[in-house]
This record gives C-alpha cells, sequence and structure tokens, in this order.
C-alpha cells in the first residue's frame, strides 16, 4: 500500500480533490486518471501530481487521526480500520488518492456503517470522474 508522506502532498490533495463532510469523519479523493488539461499547476503542484503519476497505479491513502477522537488504543482502531478498508478495496479504485480525517465518536461507529460510508462517496467520485477520464 501506498501512503501520503508530508504535509505538501496531503495539502495537494485537500486543494484539488472533492471533499466528502460526514458526521465522523472528512473525506478528500482525487482521481489521477481525471483530465487537468484546464488546471494550471504551480512549480511545486507540478513536481507533486508528476510525482503521483510516477508511482504504481494503486491506491494511495493518507491518514489524520488527532488526539480529539481518544487515546492511543482508539486512534490506533480507527487507523487500522481504514487501512483494513484500503487493503480489501483498492483494486476498485485505482489512481486514486484518498486522505481520511478522523472526527470524535468515529471510533463508536460500527464498522460495515464506516465501510458503507466510505464506499458511497468514492464510488460517487470515481463515477464523476470517469467520464472525464484519459
Amino acid at each position: 500500500m501506498i501512503t501520503l508522506k508530508n504535509k505538501v502532498e496531503f495539502d495537494f490533495v485537500y486543494k484539488n480533490g472533492r471533499r466528502h463532510y460526514g458526521e465522523f469523519f472528512n473525506l478528500y479523493a482525487l482521481s489521477l486518471r481525471h483530465s487537468f488539461q484546464n488546471k494550471t499547476f504551480s512549480y511545486k503542484e507540478k513536481k507533486i501530481f508528476n510525482h503521483f503519476l510516477g508511482l504504481p497505479k494503486n491506491l494511495i491513502f493518507g491518514l489524520s487521526v488527532s488526539k480529539k477522537v481518544g487515546n492511543s488504543p482508539q486512534r490506533n482502531l480507527v487507523k487500522r480500520r481504514f487501512r483494513g478498508f484500503c487493503r480489501n478495496y483498492a483494486h476498485l479504485f485505482p489512481q486514486m488518492i484518498v486522505v481520511f480525517m478522523a472526527k470524535e465518536g468515529v471510533q463508536k461507529m460500527p464498522y460495515v456503517e464506516f465501510e458503507t460510508e466510505i464506499l458511497e462517496f468514492l464510488s460517487k467520485t470515481r463515477g464523476k470522474h470517469h467520464a472525464l477520464c484519459i
């Protein structure tokens, strides 16, 4: 699995990706198959975008779980759930970058509901970009 490593990569997805604001988490998703011909990037953004294009065509994800979510075992549970989701469904979302930001209460959310909400949003995102793919 490929993960986002630094602030610049996260900021690129925050700025250019689609957003989903849920009760327990926020998701930012960016499809690399989407055509960015009309988009003008700064030098740094071009460098990051080309870096992403050079990676294997898998799902790339980033996690942000703050201390507001709970103590370390609770935060680790949330991270394990999201990584498990990525492991199980990565083949459905090739060439996508997803950033997951947990909110308070997500650790109490049942896994089935957690999985369903993420799948719905990512399916919508993939569908919107599908017509614009290169």
